[in-house]
């Protein structure tokens, strides 16, 4: 399957499918070079630098935004990568919590034990999903992830003898070791930067460039002998498996977990910060979720109507950077190269 994908991958190097949509960039399969490592590398180290020397209270919000950019960068696989608009990530973010809560509260489960349970659960909910929403498409597809979100949502809601409702369950469910707030940050960096690690690899493998194809031109793609349907359906289930892993991540930042994680505002926040970082650059999900979760943190403290400000700075990146920030900062650096190249060659 793998040779046949590199074939497809040559022949669809530029797919627009009638014009719209990004071309997909193959350029990632390419044998990476130091560049290529460049900014994981300094964004993991300044991370790991940040939270060994400040203040307790502004580590938890670097370490939530940590643990956030899983959850960005997995949906993101959907909808950058895959060209699909999912508003149902919420869904797997909330299993992965409540995996670990309720095991605890009802079957004495270690947290390791629901740590390591968490993230399968939500691939088989993402499984579930995908085999209903993935035969529509675009719109419809939105709106049945959607639904599916706010079902999840009722559903927790009003089963409280088995997860207490709208009260949420709060309690000891994190071992003591990952109580203290250095532990937890240096856990949570560590599972970020393996998750990353592995969530590149898929992207920059055979079948996530088929996907990216099928995202450009599914028909040509389809024509060409691909079962885009199980390529979206797998996607969907990777997606699912690591937004369970940033679920799990999150009962370590709160100790809690409650029925808002299942929204459908819960599931549009990643979308929210694959937009601020840009969707088209595999980093992009992570710049954005740390400017997001650092912004919201600061704007409450200084006004109640901060989503307004956070609406009006999505729509100037929406218009005048629709590339995101990181795609802003890399024209930076060609445009950078270009003048230093300019003046080399007139000396």
């Amino acid at each position: 399957m793998s040779t046949f994908s590199e074939k497809l991958l040559k022949k669809n190097r530029h797919l627009n499918s009638n014009g719209l949509g990004m071309k997909a960039e193959v350029e990632s399969s390419r044998r990476p070079g130091p560049s290529t490592f460049a900014m994981p590398v300094v964004l993991a180290v300044a991370a790991a630098i940040l939270g060994s020397i400040l203040p307790t209270s502004y580590s938890f919000i670097l370490e939530y935004a940590v643990s956030l950019s899983i959850y960005a960068v997995a949906t993101n696989l959907l909808l950058g990568f895959g060209g699909l608009v999912s508003f149902g990530q919420g869904v797997f973010y909330g299993l992965g919590a409540y995996t670990v809560a309720l095991n605890w509260m009802h079957h004495g489960l270690s947290f390791w034990e629901a740590f390591a349970l968490a993230p399968f659960v939500g691939a088989a909910a993402s499984v579930l999903m995908g085999l209903v929403a993935l035969r529509t498409r675009k719109l419809y597809f939105a709106l049945l992830t959607l639904a599916f979100s706010q079902l999840a949502y009722v559903i927790v809601g009003v089963q409280y003898n088995f997860t207490s409702g709208a009260n949420g369950i709060f309690g000891a469910m994190v071992p003591n070791w990952l109580v203290s707030p250095r532990n937890s940050f240096f856990f949570v960096l560590g599972v970020t930067v393996v998750s990353l690690l592995v969530m590149w690899k898929v992207t920059s493998s055979p079948f996530g460039l088929v996907l990216q194809a099928s995202r450009d031109n599914r028909d040509r793609v389809e024509a060409l002998g691909v079962n885009v349907f199980r390529h979206q359906l797998v996607a969907m289930a990777i997606a699912g498996f690591f937004c369970a892993v940033a679920g799990t991540l999150f009962v370590i930042y709160s100790q809690s977990t409650y029925p808002d994680l299942f929204l459908w505002t819960s599931s549009g926040i990643p979308v929210f910060m694959v937009v601020i970082g840009g969707m088209y650059k595999y980093m992009g999900p992570v710049i954005g979720a740390v400017v997001y979760e650092i912004a919201h943190h600061f704007l409450i403290g200084y006004t109640q109507d901060w989503q307004i400000v956070l609406g009006l700075v999505l729509v100037v990146i929406v218009l005048l950077r629709p590339d995101g920030l990181a795609g802003a900062f890399n024209g930076l650096i060609a445009r950078r190269r270009g003048r230093v190249s300019l003046e080399g060659s007139e000396s």
